[in-house]
């Protein structure tokens, strides 16, 4: 993302795009199962709307970044008990806001795009709360963007006949990969202190290099603008930057990706790339 300005931009014109579709359908359209796993599409964006995001960039405008009430302290983090916890607030929302779902929801997006829109130039650094640990300011509009037009692929996908995200939200996606590929790739207890190099050689949108790196601790990305590319790497895939967020997202299993042709080999051990989805636990 070039500038905040274009990131605010994406964002409403993302929403709206979503906030349009979501308009027209029908009662029981909400019902349909979405790409999410055990929630629907009224789930989905029971989730997007149960996230107190507003408070806490205030808070975090004025310099107040830790746990609000109730939240838990980034050091008592646990990614499994967070997960369950965003499946089970996604629920109770979907279900106590029923009809009023959408209207929170478009809400909850003005209010966002327009606090993003006061942020001062010396502000976008600032940290604000987020359970795994704090993050800049612009770090959370890039997130915000992610987390919406990914769950908008998980709603249209499954009503919309070859539904594909667009170029700006692949870009905001892949800036954010790494939180989603630990979740997806957990680390190998197996690997016994060695590591895994799974090289991402992406061809649109723009030329970019994703390196997956899985040890017995830890599954995280490491990008271009760092070591990746530099590194010998295990196995070295292409595709395109959708597959990637698809596949780190937890949305298209490697082996799917492989075989509707959307992910290739184009070096490295076979042996490694062929049980690349033996290592994949989902989103």
């Amino acid at each position: 993302m070039t500038t905040a300005s274009n990131g605010i931009d994406l964002l409403e014109r993302e929403a709206g795009e979503l906030l349009d579709f979501l308009q027209r359908l029908s009662a029981e359209a909400w019902q349909n199962p979405s790409a999410c796993e055990g929630w629907s599409v009224a789930d989905v964006i029971g989730h997007l709307t149960s996230v107190d995001l507003s408070n806490r960039l205030v808070r975090g405008l004025d310099g107040d970044y830790s746990a609000p009430e109730g939240s838990p302290a980034p050091d008592q983090h646990d990614e499994d008990a967070f997960a369950k916890s965003i499946y089970q607030r996604a629920i109770d929302a979907s279900q106590r806001l029923g009809n009023g779902l959408l209207a929170d929801f478009a809400q909850r997006i003005n209010e966002t795009v327009t606090l993003f829109r006061q942020v001062g130039d010396d502000q976008w650094d600032n940290l604000v709360y987020w359970p795994p640990g704090p993050m800049p300011v612009r770090t959370l509009l890039t997130q915000r963007i992610a987390e919406l037009t990914m769950h908008g692929w998980d709603i249209r996908s499954r009503l919309e006949d070859d539904y594909h995200l667009s170029d700006g939200s692949v870009t905001a996606l892949l800036d954010t990969v790494d939180r989603a590929a630990r979740r997806a790739f957990r680390p190998d207890p197996l690997l016994e202190g060695r590591s895994l190099r799974y090289r991402f050689s992406l061809t649109q949108p723009g030329q970019r290099t994703l390196d997956l790196v899985l040890s017995d601790d830890v599954a995280c990305i490491v990008e271009d603008d760092t070591d990746a590319g530099t590194d010998p790497a295990d196995v070295t895939f292409r595709c395109d930057g959708e597959t990637c967020v698809l596949v780190m997202y937890g949305r298209l299993t490697p082996d799917a990706a492989v075989g509707a042709g959307r992910l290739s080999v184009a070096g490295g051990d076979e042996y490694l790339a062929s049980t690349f989805g033996d290592r994949f636990v989902g989103g």
